[in-house]
């Protein structure tokens, strides 16, 4: 049975490591990319929020599939479709290009809903520290595909070098077969019957919270992700190299930024400390990207670090506010629904208000009130209250 569930986990981290890498792939190569599809600025950023987007609006369409077919199949079915559309979308023109991204983005909605149902109920009382590892395969994902795909863009081009990105998918459907079919599994792989949001989640403050803390940290980290190599290209001179450092830098250390999480958060019972002091050094690094971009190395490696921890808070409060699996199912669609909604904003508005005003100041002013916010919603997502 415990080689059982190393093989679970092993699936599960697999999965985590393609759903945010292929999203994270653009961003080094968003120039060449632009230069020739001729894209402007607000289309750039689509490329990011649209799979945000996605996040949101095929949270219900998940947990069905989840019900439909098994937590493990679905997951199955989502990351065939990660590879297919990963592979396929660099060859067309703009309009296709964002129609894939969308496909993609639904494909990783299914993987952003079920996984943390899968711990929730596969893992018991380890669920909290369970997390804390899936989640780091989430930006291990994100800084394998950061720092990678330039090296490959010099030597492939960039539509070789976007699509290379496949192959995990298809490594995660292999590590998939056996969980999806595992025959004595059965009883367990339906996912509880989630039966839209309910009376007492819609109504429960501490539920909102969790959820506009995912929220406003994806407003945060998609916006850097997608615009930070070219705010430090215009606004501290880096070359296109040193660019790609900082973008490296700031996804490769989510991965300790993540494992940081579940050490902290079983210190006491309540983590209301823990969630204001990420909201505060997100607003610090992101005031300091515009403010003194000239010490972009610190600013790197802090929001490295905090959007590490932030995406990991943000899940692991999930699995610890949720009474049982049932809540947890019913919670993450919520938080999916209503939280990547808010985070698809993100690097839309920083490319509109950017490509209208020519001002990055500007431009980063809804990062700077969604860092804020963090602040104000730790406060009530961070209490000892479960959600039922």
């Amino acid at each position: 049975m415990a080689r059982f569930k190393y093989g679970l986990l092993a699936a599960i981290l697999v999965v985590g490591l393609n759903l945010r890498g292929s999203i994270a792939a653009v961003s080094p190569v968003l120039p060449d990319i632009r230069a020739d599809l001729h894209m402007s600025s607000a289309t750039a950023g689509l490329l990011t929020s649209l799979p945000v987007l996605c996040f949101a609006l095929g949270a219900p369409g998940a947990v069905w599939l989840g019900r439909r077919l098994g937590i493990y199949r679905a997951l199955l079915v989502g990351c065939l479709v990660i590879a297919l559309a990963t592979a396929v979308r660099p060859y067309a023109g703009v309009w296709l290009l964002l129609a894939a991204t969308v496909v993609l983005g639904l494909a990783m909605t299914v993987g952003n809903v079920l996984m943390p149902v899968a711990v929730k109920r596969d893992f018991g009382s380890a669920a909290g520290r369970i997390t804390g590892v899936t989640t780091a395969s989430l930006a291990t994902g994100a800084a394998l595909a950061a720092g990678l795909t330039a090296p490959l863009a010099v030597w492939l081009g960039w539509r070789h070098a976007l699509a290379a990105w496949a192959l995990m998918a298809l490594v995660a459907v292999v590590a998939l077969a056996g969980p999806a079919t595992a025959a004595h599994r059965s009883p367990m792989t339906a996912v509880p019957r989630a039966g839209g949001m309910g009376a007492r989640l819609s109504t429960n403050p501490v539920a909102w919270a969790v959820t506009a803390f995912l929220g406003l940290q994806s407003v945060t980290y998609y916006g850097v992700t997608a615009w930070m190599p070219t705010l430090l290209r215009d606004s501290a001179g880096l070359s296109l190299a040193d660019a790609g450092l900082a973008m490296s830098l700031f996804q490769v250390l989510g991965i300790p930024g993540t494992l940081l999480v579940p050490a902290l958060v079983h210190r006491g019972r309540d983590q209301r400390v823990l969630g204001i002091t990420i909201g505060a050094v997100w607003l610090a690094m992101l005031l300091g990207l515009v403010l003194a971009p000239g010490l972009w190395l610190i600013w790197s490696v802090a929001g490295g670090i905090v959007q590490g921890m932030g995406i990991s808070y943000a899940f692991t409060i999930l699995v610890l506010r949720s009474a049982d699996d049932h809540v947890a199912a019913r919670l993450s669609a919520m938080m999916q629904l209503f939280g990547y909604t808010v985070g698809a904003c993100g690097p839309f508005l920083v490319g509109l208000i950017q490509g209208a005003t020519g001002s990055w100041i500007l431009a980063m002013i809804p990062l700077w009130i969604a860092a804020a916010g963090l602040v104000v919603s730790a406060m009530v997502a961070g209490r000892e209250r479960l959600v039922r």
